[in-house]
């Protein structure tokens, strides 16, 4: 499978890379990976989620770049952590429903996790009527691993046209404090709800990422490549690196 990967880039540009991800996987007919993290925290929204769940003058405060993912689901705030997003042509059997999307990518991961020695567990609830927590770590509904009771890998997706992509966040540390800040919740309620893969399972994200990835092909019958760069963003996309829209609190160079 080939797949990118990206860890000096921004945060603005990564996630618009996201979106390129979809095109490329759709044009050339087959699964395309893109692994991603920062130096910085991030907090990541989702599509459609409102930028007022969240304390942005915290985020302001804190130097915490504010960006809008193109899947749907509630805010992550990445302090380390490794992003992974998967996309796939519509036509690929993994494409062909929401669910069996969520558990083609999830089932793959959770056998890489496994391979390490950690043993989570899947999320077993399922979505309930009414407003949803802004913290998409909040929720333990199937398309999440769980470690010790603790949730450590939240998913989403988004659909087009010719292509699908699921988004993955894996974290691999808890900053409680500013956890809460962001979200303006307690300490509490943050260690009670967030895990982390044990950092003694790993040599760093970036190796991290190169087993899921062989994890990830496995599954979907491919070979792993070495990963490459995310190529150029193509000029319709560029003026996104500004927009409101996407950039709620841009990056701090």
């Amino acid at each position: 499978m080939e797949w990118w990967a990206a860890w000096d880039g921004t945060p603005e540009r990564d996630l618009a890379s996201e979106e390129v991800l979809l095109s490329v996987a759709a044009e050339r007919g087959r699964p395309l990976l893109f692994a991603y993290g920062w130096k910085r925290p991030v907090l990541v929204l989702g599509f459609g989620q409102d930028s007022s769940e969240v304390d942005l003058a915290a985020c302001r405060n804190r130097s915490v770049t504010v960006v809008r993912r193109c899947s749907g689901g509630a805010g992550v705030l990445y302090t380390g952590d490794l992003a992974l997003s998967l996309a796939l042509p519509v036509e690929h059997p993994w494409a062909r429903s929401i669910g069996g999307l969520y558990d083609g990518f999830v089932t793959a991961l959770k056998q890489g996790v496994e391979d390490l020695g950690v043993h989570p567990e899947r999320g077993q609830g399922i979505p309930q009527p009414g407003r949803r927590s802004p913290i998409c770590f909040e929720d333990h509904l199937a398309e999440t691993l769980l470690w010790k009771g603790k949730k450590v890998l939240g998913c989403a997706q988004t659909r087009r046209q010719d292509a699908v992509l699921v988004h993955g966040a894996l974290l691999l540390g808890v900053d409680a404090e500013l956890q809460a800040a962001v979200y303006g919740v307690t300490r509490e309620r943050i260690e009670a709800i967030l895990g982390a893969l044990p950092r003694e399972r790993y040599d760093s994200r970036e190796a991290l990422a190169v087993h899921l990835a062989r994890s990830l092909s496995d599954a979907l019958g491919l070979s792993t490549l070495p990963p490459g760069p995310p190529p150029p963003l193509p000029t319709e996309w560029v003026d996104r690196l500004h927009d409101p829209k996407w950039v709620v609190v841009g990056s701090k160079e």
